[in-house]
């Protein structure tokens, strides 16, 4: 439990580390809408070191030290980034998601439950699941709602978790009802409590994010 603590604390210093990445990306987004946060905020202050505290000392936990602890760090730490990413520009960076696939194919072979297959697999059913509802939110929503980088984050959870259709090896699909649930949930939440408005828009993204980590945790 001590060595999971030491881990937890490195995991909280990573991700200072990607909240200055993050800083660093979002000087290339382009215009920026009017509220929108911009620098040095809560987002990298607290709450990435916040959830790679909690994130690394969870899979240390139940990992151990070796090469699956490594793996779900490395997946920690860009699910993180993108995670804040969202809720502060509500955008999915193809700079953090091209490469991410790509390495998520490079590890299938070593990663706990998955190999090329089951990752090329995983991406489609991903991408695949979440293109309707991008096709739907850019004709009549403009674009507001589901968007590309949604599709684009559904492949990258996709090649993380991998899928087959055995029953107990659907992590893929799981992982996208999970975030969908979590998301839900919380959404009327935020409605019940008129912390959100019926004409508000919410970022998917955060949410599938998390359903994710969750499958991961599991898997």
């Amino acid at each position: 439990m001590f060595a999971a603590a030491g881990w937890a604390v490195v995991g909280a210093g990573a991700t200072l580390g990607v909240g200055l990445l993050s800083l660093r990306l979002e000087t290339g987004i382009g215009e920026q809408e009017p509220g929108e946060l911009m620098g040095w905020s809560w987002i990298e202050r607290y709450l990435l070191p916040a959830l790679g505290l909690v994130g690394f000392f969870m899979f240390a936990a139940r990992d151990g030290f070796g090469p699956s602890l490594w793996i779900h760090s490395i997946w920690i730490l860009v699910l993180i980034q993108m995670l804040g990413f969202d809720l502060k520009h509500r955008l999915i960076l193809d700079l953090v998601t091209a490469p991410s696939v790509v390495l998520a194919l490079i590890l299938s072979s070593v990663s706990p439950d998955l190999n090329i297959w089951r990752s090329l697999f995983g991406l489609a059913v991903g991408g695949g699941a979440l293109l309707p509802f991008a096709l739907i939110s850019s004709l009549f929503h403009h674009g507001q709602g589901f968007g590309w980088g949604d599709v684009k984050l559904g492949m990258v959870i996709g090649a993380i978790t991998g899928m087959s259709l055995n029953y107990g090896s659907l992590y893929t699909l799981w992982a996208l009802i999970a975030g969908t649930l979590i998301g839900g949930v919380i959404t009327v939440v935020l409605l019940a409590t008129r912390r959100l408005g019926l004409r508000d828009t919410v970022p998917y993204g955060p949410f599938l994010i998390i359903g994710c980590g969750v499958i991961l945790y599991f898997m």
